[in-house]
C-alpha cells in the first residue's frame, strides 16, 4: 500500500509579489547607505549571539554625567548590525528597535571601556522578532 502526499502548489505570482515588496526595501536601504544621508545607523558586533546592545546613553569625558545618546537621539530611520567578522547584517526599524527597549525581557547594561562609558539595554532579537509577530497577530497583519 503506498501512500500519496499532496503535492505543494506553488503561488509563483503571489510568491513573486512579496519577493518584490522584499527587493524595493533592500534598493531603499541600499540608496540609504549610498546617499550618506544618516537614514541608517550602523553598529558592530564582536560577539555572535542573538543579543544586540542599544546605547540609550554615553558619560563623554569620563565626568560621571550620562547624557541621552545612541537611540535616543538618533534621527536614523533604520539601524544595521553587523555581526562581527561573519558577513552577516541585521537591518531593524528604529521605531521597531525602541519599541524592544521596554519589553521585559531587554536587560539594562552598562559599558565602561574606552574613553565613553555607556548605557543602555541588551536586546534578544529572537524576543524582539516573536513580540513583532505577535503585534502583527493582534493587528489582523498575519
Amino acid at each position: 500500500m503506498s501512500i500519496q502526499l499532496g503535492k505543494a502548489e506553488p503561488r509563483f505570482d503571489i510568491d513573486l509579489a512579496y519577493g518584490h515588496q522584499g527587493e524595493l526595501q533592500i534598493g531603499e536601504f541600499l540608496d540609504w547607505i549610498a546617499n550618506g544621508n544618516a537614514a541608517v545607523e550602523v553598529k558592530r558586533k564582536r560577539f555572535l549571539d542573538h543579543r544586540i546592545y542599544v546605547e540609550t546613553h554615553c558619560d563623554k569625558g569620563r565626568s560621571g554625567v550620562f547624557a541621552p545618546s545612541g537611540i535616543n537621539v538618533t534621527t536614523a530611520a533604520m539601524w544595521v548590525f553587523i555581526i562581527g567578522d561573519t558577513g552577516v547584517h541585521i537591518a531593524i526599524p528604529t521605531d521597531l528597535l525602541r519599541e524592544q527597549l521596554n519589553d521585559p525581557s531587554s536587560s539594562d547594561k552598562e559599558e565602561r571601556d574606552g574613553s565613553c562609558p555607556t548605557r543602555g539595554k541588551l536586546i534578544d532579537f529572537c524576543v524582539l522578532l516573536y513580540r513583532e509577530k505577535q503585534r502583527r497577530r493582534l493587528a489582523g497583519k498575519l
